[in-house]
């Protein structure tokens, strides 16, 4: 690995997942909160984005690199299907919020999704398995950022806060897996 892993690269991985986050919806912004609204197109976006966004940062880290962004596509379109295809894991609206706790379950399944595509990738590093926690949490946790900038009713504040938690919790289990040695087999 030639390119050194530390504050800087955290700083401009958070600050991609941000911009990966809020450009492409902000093209088609529908509110996922709105009955009437296509959240499932809203997200494939927010998937589209963060996983170019990722690509960038991951340039000639690791040989398979190349393989993230298909990965991650992936990884995203099945969590998408499995929360909205079972209903007893879809988003509830109450009061034209969803309830945070079933929010927050609902990015940890997408998470979890998106955490196993991309650790096929990611587990010839020793340290590899964070990937799968990190990715489950920090989709999560990015709920939350979702979830506020609603109630501001900003979807740009909402596309920031749930960019930046994302990030940050991913940048920090990034820098530990690359930063581990390779496994041999």
């Amino acid at each position: 690995m030639s390119k050194k892993l530390g504050r800087s690269f955290w700083f401009l991985w958070v600050i991609a997942n941000v911009l990966g986050n809020s450009l492409l919806p902000i093209l088609i912004w529908q509110d996922p909160f709105d009955l009437r609204s296509r959240i499932f197109l809203n997200e494939i976006f927010h998937g589209v984005g963060i996983a170019i966004a990722q690509s960038v940062m991951l340039r000639n880290r690791f040989a398979k690199e190349g393989w993230w962004l298909p990965l991650t596509l992936f990884g995203w379109s099945a969590g998408l299907m499995i929360v909205s295809i079972m209903p007893a894991l879809s988003i509830r609206l109450i009061q034209d919020l969803p309830a945070l706790s079933i929010l927050m379950i609902d990015f940890a399944i997408l998470g979890t999704s998106v955490g196993i595509c991309q650790w096929q990738l990611l587990k010839s590093f020793r340290d590899g398995g964070v990937w799968l926690f990190a990715s489950t949490t920090a989709l999560s946790l990015s709920a939350l950022g979702l979830y506020f900038g609603y109630k501001f009713k900003s979807p740009i504040l909402a596309s920031i806060l749930q960019g930046s938690i994302y990030g940050a919790i991913t940048g920090f289990a990034a820098i530990k897996v690359l930063r581990s040695p390779k496994v041999k087999k």
